[in-house]
């Protein structure tokens, strides 16, 4: 990899996920020296398909070798969506044209990512448990639970939605929010579900395959590979009772998954926090640690790999005696834009959950345009190079400044979860202005 000339800047990042790994990667290739803390002594987890849409893919592929990887691990299919009855409604590749989107194994892309950490010969701890943040003027630290401290010019916070980091940057401890649905994953040998000959009457005139079911108050995504993991923590057949009255083939994938075992991961949501650094800026938070996602966005990992460059193409812009500066420069790039996807996500699961079935039946299209053009069309690290200038001034003087990589036409409007959800039980439509197709 070639590197830009070095910042001299120490970075120190807390949490070895998608978009630790990807700003470990590109701050890399920035010039900037990095350390990987990570409280798990192994990656395991489980593997759940993950789409990547092209906008958090430019950057990646001035990585030496790593697109093709990527390329290699991709699942080979179209985006299936059936009625939760079965009835089909349509079949359209992933993407937005000629620009390039890759569906992965979550556990096949991590993977990828830190062997190519590790191949750059970047500091990966393992087993290194964080416990609280702190900051001087001059350096962001962190104590872990031996008492040990660590400190370093910018600390990141990459460390997930229940990051340590949030009373530092807040002041105080921000709980998350249910968003009163549950999320039921699991993953197994395609074997185990084609024994089952109502799945294998489904499965046969498809190879890989990656489907979504919308249904009345719920939805299903099945994927088909030959990827073998496995994942213990709870009863799958808990998810049957919201599948009732469903095609066989779903609650059937259900039946057979083995054990009995799958999570239950309770969806939780935050109100969008437009600040994301300690008031020194020398911790900043990354990925879900600022911004949690619904699934149903299909956006959260591309979110924080995007934040990973904007990220460190700041930094690579401030320097080390302007990195406050570039701290707040990326918070102010990415906000409104992140916070639009988040509410994205709350529209598809409106759309998902309580789908106007003859409006669908007349225009099945809808299903095609889950993620709007305004955010696969987008490249975040030119659009820092494209920016940070006046962003800077912005923030210095006061001189206007005004986002473009939100919708095109929407003028932003802070927002509450409270707000969507009790408008999703009145039945009371969210329609925003400005063009979010």
């Amino acid at each position: 990899m070639e590197r830009y000339p070095s910042s001299g800047l120490d970075v120190l990042i807390v949490g070895g996920g998608l978009g630790g790994l990807t700003f470990a990667i590109e701050a890399h290739r920035k010039g900037h020296n990095v350390r990987i803390l990570e409280k798990r002594p192994e990656f395991t987890g489980y593997g759940d398909v993950l789409l990547i849409e092209c906008n958090a893919l430019h950057t990646v592929k001035k990585w030496p070798g790593f697109y093709s990887r990527l390329q290699k691990i991709s699942y080979k299919s179209d985006f299936h969506v059936k009625k939760y009855n079965g009835s089909w409604i349509g079949s359209w590749p992933f993407g937005d044209g000629a620009n390039e989107s890759l569906a992965f194994n979550r556990n096949e892309l991590h993977e990828q990512l830190c062997s190519y950490v590790q191949e750059l010969g970047i500091q990966l701890d393992l087993s290194i448990n964080v416990e609280e943040y702190f900051e001087t003027e001059e350096q962001g630290g962190v104590v872990l639970s031996d008492g040990q401290e660590i400190t370093a010019d910018l600390v990141i916070a990459a460390d997930g939605v229940g990051s340590k980091s949030w009373s530092l940057v807040l002041g105080r401890k921000d709980a998350p929010i249910s968003s009163g649905f549950a999320c039921f994953r699991s993953t197994f040998p395609t074997s185990v579900a084609m024994a089952n000959p109502i799945i294998a009457k489904e499965m046969e005139d498809f190879g890989d395959r990656i489907s979504l079911h919308p249904g009345n108050g719920a939805h299903m995504v099945g994927e088909q590979s030959s990827e073998e993991s496995w994942d213990k923590t709870g009863p799958a057949d808990r998810a049957l009772q919201y599948l009732e009255g469903w095609d066989p083939f779903l609650t059937e994938m259900v039946k057979v998954t083995p054990n009995n075992r799958s999570t239950d991961w309770r969806l939780m949501w935050r109100n969008p926090q437009p600040r994301w650094s300690s008031p020194h800026s020398r911790v900043v938070q990354l990925g879900d640690s600022a911004h949690s996602f619904l699934p149903t966005s299909g956006s959260g990992a591309a979110m924080a790999m995007e934040d990973a460059y904007s990220l460190a193409s700041c930094l690579q812009l401030g320097g080390k005696s302007n990195l406050a500066l570039a701290v707040r420069v990326h918070n102010l790039l990415r906000f409104e834009r992140v916070s639009c996807t988040q509410k994205m996500g709350f529209h598809n699961r409106e759309l998902f959950h309580h789908a106007n079935w003859d409006e669908i039946a007349c225009n099945p299209e809808i299903f095609s345009r889950v993620t709007g053009k305004w955010v696969k069309r987008h490249d975040p690290e030119e659009y820092v190079y494209s920016n940070y200038g006046r962003a800077a001034n912005h923030l210095l003087t006061g001189a206007p400044f005004k986002n473009t990589n939100i919708p095109p036409g929407y003028q932003y409007k802070p927002w509450t979860v409270k707000e969507l959800m009790d408008a999703s039980d009145a039945g009371r439509p969210v329609v925003d202005e400005g063009d979010w197709s």
